[in-house]
């Protein structure tokens, strides 16, 4: 079961550009931001730990979205 919501996939490719989605394509969606989620979050936890914190702030995860740029 993919972690976004189906319906949420689809509203964003829509907003992107007035077009049907089909449901595969809203899974694929789901999965590739799912699997860039995780790899974002485990770097965010790795700079959270470099300074010593416990819990991953906001600061954490914008570094780590910088340092992933697609």
């Amino acid at each position: 079961m993919p972690e976004f919501p189906l319906a949420a996939m689809d509203r964003i490719v829509r907003k992107a550009g007035k077009v049907r989605v089909s449901r595969g394509a809203a899974l694929e969606l789901s999965s590739i931001l799912e699997e860039y989620a995780t790899g974002l979050a485990k770097e965010a936890i790795k700079l959270a730990g470099h300074r010593g914190a416990k819990t991953v702030g906001e600061a954490d995860v914008r570094a780590a979205a910088s340092r992933m740029r697609y």
